[in-house]
């Protein structure tokens, strides 16, 4: 048991299909980063939304450095350290990039949503740039940037990305990519759904590979990738 984050025996889903997620238990130590993949309809963005607060497991627990988080609402997740970044609808269109971070501040003071959205745009130089735009006129991959940087204004120890690459171009994942990588230097745990599964594999510590609802495969990133029967049956390559 790593002490951050547990997910014990979590059965869960949504109205009729309320068991998709049929037993799932994993660990993920703090600061470290797990790629969730697997083929679609495996349960992996359900696995984030029991998580995050937003499907109520009918069994099982999930718990963030030993206190639970099975049972309560998303806003009180949130101010446990965790944060979500759906795959669609994850920034406000017609607000400007500026006005959408310092939404993702909710949770904080004026004056510490002010500088942690200063620091933001200067780590993220493209938001800088484009910080009186309107954030439906930004790029697929520049909107995946804002989300993600929304989602670090409430300084997050546990980032949670939701297919974060998809429907962007090559070029445009692969800076995402680095986008990611960058904070979880920075010292953040992620935990990533995604189905660009060797290029999240490249960039986690630790890879899940989930099927119908379990975890099929467990264990170091690099490992999962590199072997054969993995990537025949689960990787598509």
């Amino acid at each position: 048991m790593s002490g951050f984050l547990e997910v014990e025996g979590v059965v869960g889903g949504y109205g009729a299909a309320d068991e998709v997620l049929k037993g799932i238990s994993l660990s993920l130590a703090a600061g470290r980063m797990a790629a969730v993949v697997g083929p679609n309809g495996a349960g992996k963005s359900t696995l984030l939304k029991a998580v995050a607060g937003i499907v109520v497991p009918k069994s099982g627990r999930v718990t963030l450095e030993g206190r639970p988080l099975s049972g309560l609402p998303p806003r009180a997740v949130a101010r446990r350290g965790v944060a979500f970044v759906p795959q669609e609808g994850n920034v406000f269109p017609s607000l400007t990039v500026r006005e959408n971070l310092e939404m993702g501040g909710y949770l904080e003071v004026r004056a510490t949503v002010t500088r942690r959205a200063e620091a933001l745009m200067q780590r993220f130089p493209v938001l800088g740039e484009k910080r009186r735009r309107a954030a439906r006129t930004l790029s697929g991959g520049q909107r995946q940037i804002l989300a993600m940087a929304m989602a670090l204004m409430v300084e997050p120890r546990l980032l949670l990305l939701d297919e974060p690459s998809a429907g962007l171009s090559p070029v445009a994942a692969e800076a995402l990519f680095d986008g990611i990588a960058s904070i979880h230097r920075g010292g953040t745990a992620v935990l990533m759904v995604e189905q660009n599964a060797l290029e999240a594999l490249a960039i986690a510590e630790e890879g899940i590979v989930l099927v119908d609802g379990q975890v099929a495969r467990i264990g170091p990133a690099a490992g999962l990738a590199a072997d054969p029967e993995v990537r025949r049956l689960f990787l598509g390559g």
